[in-house]
């Protein structure tokens, strides 16, 4: 009796095929191949490429199209462990979060996983607005928020009106230079709270614990210190979840200088922390200097001047929209908000 698949079943072994191989088949099929030589040049049977250019016919692609399906629900014990697994490791990605989840006997699909950590993150965003939303302002002035931002020195990109005689359209004084790949960009990392202004730090390269370590000791300790002192109160330094910030090493230096944190600080939020409407700021206040910036020295400048400029009142003004921006995160249920 002649060995017949079924037309099922070689619908699930194309399916398996790699991705090359089934747009081997769709060009050879498009070079008029009979299904015995596409057979053949391939290495696959008569019938797995009869399905394939089937499906081609139908939907123009020899990709088969996601299989449906319930996602996986996870039991509280899953649960707990992805919680345990993402706090430990904020910065991991999917594979290696599916990797040390097998580790514990749960196995998922990806797109469970990446449903149940966009439920987590909002959750974590929800929760740390919940505790927060109804601080004083007396509260909200004990907080230090920090984070780095990069400027780069643009020059001018587009086109503008020149007011010019007849015959000066090329004299050096009515064009623009440009840049073929920029002028290069600084990184910089800043703190304030309501009351005032901390430093601009300027970032070279790459930053780890040690070299984390070294700018929190050499330039924030000291200010931390006398606004503590000055102010005679213990306040809460807000950074966000990076690696160099949360290390071992790190925690280690910063609970020895005895400098409070929050808990837990929840990832892609840069809506929950105020500094970003400085850098913000930055930019406009260095706008109108775009143009006269034409290398890195004179951005740095220019950044230390305006941030040397820019008035207390914004930053009270900026700490006092917090119970906003904690309501406007409950409101959303955790999603992001216009702030």
């Amino acid at each position: 009796m002649p060995n017949v698949q079924s037309s099922s079943n070689n619908v699930q072994v194309s399916s398996k095929l790699e991705t090359k191989t089934l747009w081997g088949i769709y060009w050879l099929n498009k070079e008029n191949y009979s299904m015995g030589r596409i057979g053949k040049a391939i290495n696959i049977s008569k019938a797995t490429a009869q399905v394939v250019i089937e499906r081609i016919k139908k939907t123009g692609t020899p990709i088969p199209k996601p299989r449906p399906g319930r996602m996986k629900k996870l039991d509280e014990r899953d649960l707990r462990c992805l919680t345990a697994i993402t706090r430990g490791n904020p910065f991991a990605s999917y594979s290696q979060i599916n990797s040390m989840l097998a580790d514990h006997q749960i196995e998922i699909c990806r797109a469970t996983l990446i449903h149940y950590l966009k439920d987590l993150g909002r959750q974590k965003r929800l929760r740390w607005a919940k505790e927060r939303v109804n601080w004083s302002m007396d509260d909200w002035r004990r907080v230090v928020w920090s984070d780095e931002s990069r400027f780069t020195v643009e020059g001018y990109d587009g086109e503008a009106r020149v007011i010019r005689k007849v015959g000066e359209r090329y004299e050096d004084r009515h064009v623009f230079p440009t840049t073929k790949f920029g002028n290069g960009s600084v990184m910089i990392w800043g703190w304030f709270w309501a009351g005032g202004f901390g430093s601009l730090v300027f970032i070279d390269g790459s930053v780890d614990q040690d070299a984390y370590v070294d700018i929190l000791s050499g330039k924030f300790l000291p200010w931390f210190t006398k606004l503590s002192y000055d102010e005679d109160m213990d306040f809460i330094f807000q950074e966000d979840g990076a690696t160099c910030h949360t290390g071992n090493y790190t925690t280690w230096w910063k609970n020895s200088h005895s400098i409070r944190r929050f808990d837990f600080w929840p990832a892609q939020s840069p809506d929950l922390n105020p500094i970003e409407h400085l850098w913000s700021c930055l930019e406009r206040l260095i706008h109108h200097k775009k143009f006269s910036l034409k290398k890195v020295e004179d951005l740095k400048a220019a950044l230390e001047d305006a941030w040397a400029n820019i008035h207390v009142d914004l930053a009270e003004r900026l700490v006092g929209s917090m119970e906003d921006c904690c309501q406007a995160v409950i409101d959303a249920k955790g999603g992001p908000t216009k702030y």
